[in-house]
């Protein structure tokens, strides 16, 4: 057992250094201009692994992708499984912690759902995606106390607090004095969960 050890360790990096090449070059160009030549090369291996590992560039997209929602999965799954009931608060907290630690992923993830290619790559999105979409409380049970919000436009206020600081254009962030690192995300969290909690105004009309 002790003499496979080291080959399993070697394996195990090879595979994760790929997912490291896999990220780096898919989240700095569209799907179908990435090759697994490049990965390879990037991740400093033989060509033949990514198939050995992941069978082809689409195998190894999806394992890339899974790696990296991992963590939204499991806050998503810890959330719905709280003896708490979530809040609205909750929803915004946990998916700023989730992203901050990689916030090219939101773009990366925005610019390959608008892209009029990528068609597998996108079935891979969605597929990944849905047990979260699932996971994740819906605005309807989050309702009480909003009055006669509508819950889709609730829904897409959520998504456009949480999701747009990550996809917002770095010229756009400078053009308007924002600094798009950790701190500022941090900030913006506890700003946004504030706004929501009490309103632009503060309560007080």
């Amino acid at each position: 057992m002790a003499r496979n050890t080291p080959k399993k360790t070697e394996q195990d990096n090879v595979r994760a250094s790929l997912i490291r090449a896999a990220y780096r070059c898919f989240t700095a160009a569209d799907y179908d201009k990435v090759s697994i030549r490049q990965i390879a090369e990037v991740a400093g291996v033989n060509m033949a692994m990514i198939r050995y590992y992941f069978g082809n560039k689409l195998g190894l997209f999806e394992a890339m992708v899974t790696e990296y929602i991992k963590p939204i999965h499991r806050r998503a799954k810890a959330l719905q499984q709280s003896h708490d009931k979530p809040t609205v608060a909750d929803i915004v907290a946990e998916f700023y912690q989730t992203m901050i630690p990689n916030p090219e992923f939101p773009r990366f993830l925005f610019q390959l759902m608008s892209s009029e290619h990528s068609v597998e790559a996108k079935g891979v999105i969605y597929k990944l995606f849905q047990p979260i979409a699932e996971l994740t409380p819906m605005p309807q049970q989050l309702l009480e106390g909003w009055g006669e919000l509508d819950p889709q436009l609730l829904k897409m206020s959520l998504l456009s607090l949480m999701i747009f600081p990550f996809v917002m254009p770095p010229p756009m962030a400078k053009l308007h004095g924002y600094q798009l690192n950790e701190e500022f995300y941090q900030q913006l969290a506890k700003h946004n969960i504030a706004l929501l909690e009490h309103g632009m105004s503060g309560g007080k009309r």
